[in-house]
Parts: structure tokens; sequence; C-alpha cells
């Protein structure tokens, strides 16, 4: 009977949504455009918007990461070969969707789509899912958000960027 009990509350805790879920659409905070150190160039501040509602992103924390990633350039390759505005890799942009990396739409839409990914894999978890971002979700899964030297810079510079747009709303 005791062993029934527990599998009838672990059955339950599986169907029950977690408590960081939301029944309500979330509202979506404002694109702080001007908040970075470059604007987010028009063009881009739609597409940011759109992906951001479509996987319910903060589109500030989107346009931080094209920041840092990019500096918003659609053209922009690594020296690792990471492409367009969201330094998606060429293996991580095909198993996302994206055609083609160098279309900034796409681009931003599997970048955001990936963000998503990464946060509801690490509970919300902004650290983590940023630093998942930068050196891959199962090297942080084991080391945690400063698996990697580079992937706590990098979210260290993306939280500043994503804070002071947050402050500028």
């Amino acid at each position: 009977m005791k062993n029934k009990l527990v599998v009838l509350a672990l059955a339950a805790m599986s169907v029950a949504a977690p408590s960081f879920a939301s029944t309500a659409a979330p509202r979506q905070n404002p694109l702080a455009i001007s908040a970075f150190p470059l604007p987010v160039p028009q063009y881009l501040v739609s597409v940011i918007n759109e992906a951001a509602k479509q996987y319910g992103v903060d589109p500030n924390l989107v346009a931080a990461m094209a920041f840092r990633e990019s500096r918003f350039d659609p053209n922009a390759v690594s020296q690792r070969g990471a492409q367009g505005v969201m330094q998606l890799m060429p293996r991580t942009a095909q198993a996302l969707g994206v055609h083609d990396a160098f279309d900034a739409r796409q681009n931003v839409f599997g970048g955001t789509k990936y963000v998503k990914y990464l946060l509801d894999r690490f509970h919300g978890n902004i650290d983590n899912t940023l630093a998942a971002y930068n050196a891959g979700p199962e090297l942080v899964a084991k080391a945690g958000p400063t698996a990697t030297a580079e992937a706590t810079a990098y979210v260290a510079a993306v939280k500043s960027y994503y804070e002071t747009a947050l402050r500028a709303l």
C-alpha cells in the first residue's frame, strides 16, 4: 500500500504544473531599445519583440544576448564559426530549423527558441541558461555556470546589459 501511495504522489507531481509555470500569459516587458551600448537597430526591434513573445522570453534578455554575441550584426561570424545576430553554430541552427543563419529573423527566432529551451531546462535560472548558451548545456549541467572562464565572463556581460535595460524601463 505504501508503494502505491508513493507511485500516486510521483504521478501527481509529474502531471501538475511546476511552481514556476504560470497558467496566465506572462506580461511581456517592452524592449528598452536605447539601453544597450548600441541602440537596437530598428529592423531588429520587431523581430526581437515577435520572437520574445512567441517563446515567452523577455525581449531585453534576447537583445542583451544579441548585443554581446554580435553587436546586432546579422553578418557576424566568430572564430569558432558561430553565425549571425545570435551567433548560432551551424549544427545548432540546423537543429532549431534555421536554414539561413545570416537571415536576422531566422537567426533571432532560432536563438530565442534555444534560450527558451535552456530556461526550461535550467528551471528559469538565468546564470545557468546564459552559461549553457555559451559553453553548452551538458557542461553547465555538470559544472554549473562557472564551467569555463569564457562562460563566466559571458554571463557577467549579458546580465549587465540585461539589468541596465530593465532599469531603463
